[in-house]
């Protein structure tokens, strides 16, 4: 894990000075501290600002930055799975699954800035859930509204992750007291403090705030079919495409076992799952909402953080043992991932 990154930072080094459309971006707004720079909020330019301050606004600094916050995506996604399950397999799945997703072993490195921030950010809440059921402190409670507020800050659609949570765990009659005790008030207080000023800027900046995603979003189409039934198709062929490339990597090494895997069950699998089906569902009232027509498969991406957990949950519940299950997924996952950086790097010289 480590190799991989340390590799990603030394070939984007490599690649020369040439700035991708988000690095430059990175690049403009580094001149200052603002509550709001755009149509992305503002966490991950803050975070290059503080860096840039000590290391200096260069390639370097946006290289190492980005590695570094995918690397920590991959520890807390592991902690958080140590935490539930508490064996090291089922950590060790969650990460490699993570490194699977397309979206971390190739958009983030051609060209992803804010969506790393929230990688991280889901993968930091998801431990903290976990956490908190644990031991369902006052102190758990207002760390779970910090990190929800961090993940706001990180990117927008982040906002429909702790709703969907909040039903999850109504739904869930083991951990439904989570959402039923008083201490959610301390998670809402926290996380308003965090997010408010930036929440300010963004309704007092509408516009700015929101204009640009949502004329992408309403991209123009020569398809003559209904928009809900265009934007349920761009929302599924999204869905597909962020998570497939992981299935087809647990089911070469799980084969003969997916069945029992999958009609396994335990508190958290339902919990992760209604997680992930409900923001889908957020989702695509959104897009039927502002009459969306066009969905990215990089837009929803950071919900798949929390399917790599899912599956190792699935593994774990279904207590399947397959001799070197972790060896043949991380020579299958590095095998993946480091071709693909190989293929990202090369390209970069066309």
């Amino acid at each position: 894990m480590t190799t991989y990154f340390t590799a990603s930072f030394i070939l984007r080094l490599l690649r020369g000075g040439d700035l991708a459309s988000d690095e430059a971006q990175q690049v403009a707004f580094s001149h200052a501290l603002q509550l709001g720079y755009g149509d992305q909020p503002p966490l991950y330019n803050w975070l290059f600002y503080c860096f840039g301050k000590v290391f200096g606004v260069s390639v370097d600094t946006l290289a190492f930055l980005k590695n570094a916050t995918l690397l920590v995506s991959c520890i807390f996604l592991g902690l958080a799975a140590r935490k539930v399950a508490g064996g090291r397999d089922t950590a060790w799945i969650s990460v490699l699954g993570l490194l699977s997703l397309p979206a971390i072993f190739l958009l983030s490195q051609r060209d992803l800035t804010h969506s790393v921030g929230a990688f991280a950010a889901v993968a930091f809440f998801l431990y903290v859930l976990a956490r908190m059921a644990e031991r369902p402190s006052v102190g758990n409670y207002a760390l779970l509204g910090a990190a929800a507020g961090m993940g706001f800050l990180a990117k927008y659609n982040f906002a429909i992750i702790p709703v969907a949570t909040v039903i999850a765990l109504l739904l869930e009659p083991g951990l439904r007291r989570l959402v039923l005790s008083w201490r959610l008030a301390v998670t809402i207080a926290v996380g308003l403090v965090v997010a408010g000023p930036h929440v300010y800027w963004v309704v007092t900046h509408l516009d700015t705030a929101t204009g640009d995603t949502l004329t992408k979003m309403r991209a123009a189409t020569s398809n003559e079919a209904p928009s809900q039934l265009r934007a349920a198709w761009q929302l599924l062929a999204s869905i597909v495409k962020c998570s497939a490339l992981t299935l087809a990597v647990f089911a070469v090494v799980y084969r003969g076992h997916i069945r029992t895997i999958f009609a396994a069950s335990s508190e958290w699998t339902r919990v992760i799952g209604r997680m992930l089906v409900i923001s889908m569902i957020v989702v695509f009232v959104i897009m039927l909402a502002v009459d969306a027509t066009l969905m990215r498969p990089k837009w929803i991406s950071i919900f798949f953080v929390a399917f790599p957990l899912y599956l190792a949950f699935k593994v774990d519940a279904a207590g399947v043992h397959v001799p070197g299950a972790i060896g043949k997924l991380t020579v299958l996952v590095g095998a993946l991932i480091f071709v693909f950086l190989g293929v990202v790097f090369a390209a970069s010289f066309h």
